[in-house]
């Protein structure tokens, strides 16, 4: 049997490495997001002396810890199952990601110690609050430096730097990793605090003290502070990243923008116009029970949704008619069939730009409120659905994002790539066209 040609039965190979990709990512997103905002938290609850950040800091540190043994086996399995699926094309990338890969192995080990050690000092360390804040934080940056090491690498396979192979600044340093960074690093955030606030709500529905309800109201509120407060920041921190796809990997990314996989840019676009609606109708609603009544703020929130309405369903109407040619849902002439409001410029640029502006009119006037306080506890059941639908509908658009990336190199499968333009999905080298030179010599055929 040729070296690299184990195929899995019935799913195949390339479902076996997607399925491993996106749960390990879903895991490992939540931790490094969670991580921060724990920390955040201990510290204010160390400035504030309010006790609700101490016991939501130490609570999410505690499902931290029970988490990160179940996204490290993910880890471990999605390599052991690269190596053994993709055996020639692992050899090339860790021969052009070495020293990559070794900053990688030894953040992480030093994340799993700190983390480990930061919650498990948490009572030793409470006449040392600060020392302990710190060992959060540092736990923090770990993950997010591990986490910039594989981007790297997930970059590179995009947009193979135009360079030798063997410049390890040039490789490190390709064309979307530091885009690629700014959108995960904020995305993490956002997706850990819609996932908290989801959180909040099923708990807010299902206990019955009354201290607890008020703990669980007051959860959903700081969670979707972080959620929202992160997502809206995304669509300019996207545009420049699919501007260096576009520039660097021109025919990936008229895959995923114009070719049959454009649709899934359409689908992205509803989950983030579900999560803009619901958060901003839950803020409405939230200032009814501020401490201090603000009927003007509410107001003109109320019209912040009919705006963020607005601008979401100029962000979802298709450019034509051809929506999934996959599963045959074409219209009338397909791409024949233009639809003016659906193109890009200028109805796409309005809606983007527009939900971003109006996304932070709207947590700014409510975080405004929230400084006066509210009275938790009397948030209504519908209320805490808007929260649950966030937390569902993040999970769903981080699926979205992975497969638009990574489903980008597959150029219409005319052919696919591994390694754009470099190595193709059946691990055949392709030096003529690959923009990084010396890629012939960076491992075994």
């Amino acid at each position: 049997m040729p070296i690299g040609d184990l195929q899995v039965p019935v799913i195949g190979k390339n479902v076996v490495i997607a399925v491993l990709v996106q749960t390990h990512i879903l895991f490992a997103a939540f931790i490094i997001g969670a991580v921060i905002i724990a920390a955040t938290s201990e510290y204010l609850g160390m400035v504030t002396k309010q006790p609700r950040y101490e016991r939501f800091a130490r609570n999410l540190a505690r499902f931290v810890v029970l988490l990160f043994a179940s996204g490290a086996a993910l880890a471990i399995t999605f390599v052991l199952a690269l190596v053994t699926l993709f055996p020639v094309f692992f050899s090339y990338l860790q021969n052009i990601f070495f020293w990559v890969f070794l900053v990688e192995a030894f953040m992480f080990l030093g994340q799993i110690i700190i983390v480990y050690a930061w919650y498990n000092v948490w009572d030793k360390l409470a006449y040392r609050k600060s020392l302990h804040v710190v060992f959060g934080f540092v736990a923090g940056f770990m993950g997010l430096m591990a986490m910039t090491m594989i981007d790297a690498v997930a970059s590179f396979m995009l947009t193979p730097a135009e360079a030798q192979v063997n410049d390890v600044a040039r490789t490190f340093l390709n064309q979307t990793n530091i885009p690629l960074n700014m959108h995960r690093f904020v995305g993490n955030f956002s997706y850990a605090g819609f996932l908290i606030a989801g959180w909040g709500a099923w708990r807010y529905l299902r206990v019955t003290r009354e201290d607890d309800r008020e703990y669980y109201d007051w959860m959903g509120h700081w969670g979707l502070i972080w959620g929202f407060g992160f997502l809206i920041v995304q669509p300019v921190i996207g545009y420049g990243y699919l501007k260096g796809i576009r520039e660097s990997s021109p025919d990936a990314f008229n895959t995923i923008m114009l070719g049959d996989k454009s649709w899934v840019f359409n689908l992205l676009a509803i989950w983030l116009t579900i999560m803009s609606i619901a958060a901003t109708a839950y803020f409405v609603h939230k200032l009814r029970f501020a401490v201090k009544p603000m009927e003007t703020v509410r107001r003109l929130l109320v019209g912040g949704l009919g705006f963020t309405a607005l601008f979401t369903v100029l962000n979802v109407i298709p450019a034509d008619m051809d929506l999934v040619p996959q599963i045959g849902l074409v219209f009338f002439e397909g791409e024949g069939t233009e639809i003016p409001l659906g193109s890009m410029y200028p109805w796409k640029f309005i809606g983007l730009i527009g939900m971003m502006l109006v996304g932070a009119f709207v947590i700014a006037m409510y975080l405004r409120a929230s400084a006066t306080g509210f009275h938790w506890g009397r948030a209504s059941r519908w209320s805490q659905f808007a929260l649950l639908t966030c937390a569902v509908t993040v999970i769903l658009t981080m699926i979205t994002m992975g497969y638009t990336r990574e489903t980008a190199r597959r150029v219409d499968n005319n052919p696919g790539y591994l390694i754009y333009n470099c190595i193709t999905l059946d691990q055949k080298l392709t030096p003529e066209t690959c923009p990084a030179e010396g890629i012939e010599g960076g491992g075994g055929e």
